[in-house]
């Protein structure tokens, strides 16, 4: 599993005032928690630093390992990234600390991999789960879940089941959940005639007399 470095500095203080500055000297609020600490630790993060890490990161499940000044440097994960709605600037990170021998739960992306029979005889492909949750130790989450649809005809379907997985790599979801299924198309109403709509609007106004008379 890809890993990258980043480094982190305690911070003193909190409030909203001294994080608008923070972020106005380029570094950005974080807050560490996990594993093995007891109570969360307050950091800050340079703000290029942790662009540059979260593009390799890609938003993938990505080991980081953190140097935080004055302590151990330990391997976190990044658990939640908000940014400003309007200009992106990385507002705050939530860092998680995972131990390498503890196994940790995470959202892995499902991939399709080839292309369906079914989908070359007219068939539509609906991938029904786009992530699923994994259990495994952290240097065993793999960065995708393929899934091959070659092999798949109409009205056929992938389950979790049906997912190959490397040692140490258990699916948190039902195994008989559809992953991905080949549906046949939907066949499209032929456009009415222009007689065959003057026969409605006739037929709707003829009603609509009757139902005058009645009143």
């Amino acid at each position: 599993m890809e890993q990258i470095n980043l480094s982190a500095k305690i911070r003193e203080k909190t409030g909203k005032g001294p994080a608008r500055r923070l972020r106005v000297s380029g570094r950005v609020p974080a807050i560490l928690y996990g594993a093995s600490v007891k109570d969360s630790i307050i950091l800050t993060l340079d703000n290029k630093e942790l662009e540059k890490a979260l593009h390799t990161a890609a938003g993938g499940n990505v080991l980081v390992s953190l140097n935080l000044e004055g302590d151990k440097r330990r391997m976190v994960m990044f658990k939640e990234v908000m940014r400003h709605p309007l200009t992106s600037f990385i507002e705050h990170v939530d860092l998680f600390e995972v131990l390498m021998d503890h196994k940790v739960t995470v959202e892995v992306p499902v991939h399709v991999v080839g292309k369906a029979q079914g989908a070359a005889l007219g068939g539509i492909l609906q991938q029904e789960a786009r992530k699923v949750k994994v259990e495994c130790l952290p240097s065993n989450i793999p960065a995708s879940l393929d899934v091959d649809v070659t092999a798949l005809g109409i009205g056929q379907s992938l389950h979790v089941r049906d997912i190959e997985l490397t040692e140490g790599v258990r699916v948190l979801a039902d195994a008989d959940m559809t992953v991905v299924s080949i549906v046949a198309p939907t066949a499209e109403a032929a456009p009415k005639t222009a007689e065959e709509v003057q026969a409605e609007l006739a037929k709707s106004f003829e009603e609509k007399g009757e139902e005058k008379k009645e009143e």
